[in-house]
């Protein structure tokens, strides 16, 4: 289990599930105890997600305690609290609605972590911990083999030692329409160096492709908890951050077919990648037909997608956007701030 799964894990617990019933003796919970505390979770105002979490992480803690013998029933999974799929993972974003964002968030704070989230299908702390030593402007790749280690401390601005990704790493290419994002992120930041010395104010050069402008990590969290508001501002479908790599593993595999070579520019593993793609198929043949996927392919699929994204007209930035563009331009600048 991942760290942040165990930690996800221990916050429902903690917040969810040991505020109602932490008191109740196990072999006296039953089903009427855990309805209500679904019922006190959603009168809070929390969404009905968050109390079928907490009956997931129940039910599964109480399946053990029956098979060790401590209780005879399993009282969450005999509840009369039923939970449908009103809350299901918002669908991917279109070659146009890629687009339509890049344009958005151009010049921000947002720009770089959505190229590299919605046009590599990138993991966040894989994008939070993209350092320029693994970047090769003069080849056109870079390697994703590194993250920012999980929980961060707050306020930390030397990062000592990055943490391993959670594939075996992957080199990719770096497109035409990703090459001037790149350039532009390092000349900022050379910018912002030179400003900081000359103002006499420190700069933590962790070498962080993605960094606030004094160069310290970028905090995990804030991304995920930022994301939202910013498409709100932008008024665009709402999806999570996490939500761009499936973006761009759904319209490269849209594009190409080649689901293989997706899951080996997005780091997944064989099975996982068919899974979160719905296809059902002999991955053993596939493997053996596939024994390296090499940097053209990769490229090949990327250009594909890309490609797709720069020819893209999306008619909502005239409609939705035109509008408020110019009045409200300074206003979002400020809002993407770090």
């Amino acid at each position: 289990m991942r760290p942040s799964t165990y930690d996800g894990y221990k916050k429902t617990i903690a917040n969810y599930i040991n505020p109602y019933i932490g008191g109740v003796a196990l072999n006296q919970l039953t089903p009427a105890m855990v309805d209500k505390m679904f019922q006190q979770i959603i009168d809070k105002g929390l969404k009905p997600s968050t109390a079928a979490g907490a009956k997931r992480v129940l039910s599964v803690a109480l399946s053990h305690a029956r098979k060790y013998r401590y209780i005879e029933t399993n009282a969450a999974k005999d509840t009369l609290t039923k939970f449908g799929k009103g809350d299901k993972t918002p669908d991917p974003y279109t070659p146009e609605q890629v687009k339509l964002l890049m344009q958005r968030v151009e010049g921000t704070v947002w720009e770089m972590p959505v190229i590299l989230g919605g046009l590599y299908g990138m993991r966040r702390s894989e994008i939070l911990g993209l350092r320029w030593r693994n970047v090769d402007l003069e080849n056109n790749t870079f390697d994703v083999t590194e993250q920012l280690p999980f929980k961060v401390p707050p306020k930390t601005k030397v990062i000592e030692e990055m943490a391993p990704p959670k594939s075996n790493g992957r080199t990719l290419p770096i497109t035409e329409l990703a090459r001037p994002f790149f350039l532009k992120q390092f000349a900022m930041q050379e910018a912002q160096k030179e400003q900081a010395a000359k103002e006499g104010k420190p700069y933590y050069d962790n070498d962080l492709v993605v960094a606030k402008p004094d160069g310290a990590p970028i905090n995990a969290s804030w991304v995920s908890s930022q994301f939202g508001k910013l498409l709100e501002d932008l008024e665009m479908p709402h999806i999570r951050f996490h939500d761009l790599r499936h973006t761009a593993a759904t319209n490269m595999h849209q594009l190409t077919g080649d689901f293989y070579t997706v899951g080996e520019v997005l780091g997944h593993t064989l099975a996982g990648i068919g899974a979160s793609l719905g296809l059902s198929m002999n991955f053993e043949a596939v493997t053996a037909r596939y024994v390296d996927v090499r940097l053209e392919r990769k490229k090949e699929v990327l250009d594909a997608y890309h490609g797709a994204v720069e020819k893209a007209a999306p008619a909502q930035a005239k409609e939705a956007g035109a509008k408020k563009e110019k009045g409200t331009t300074k206003k979002k600048s400020k809002e993407m701030e770090l």
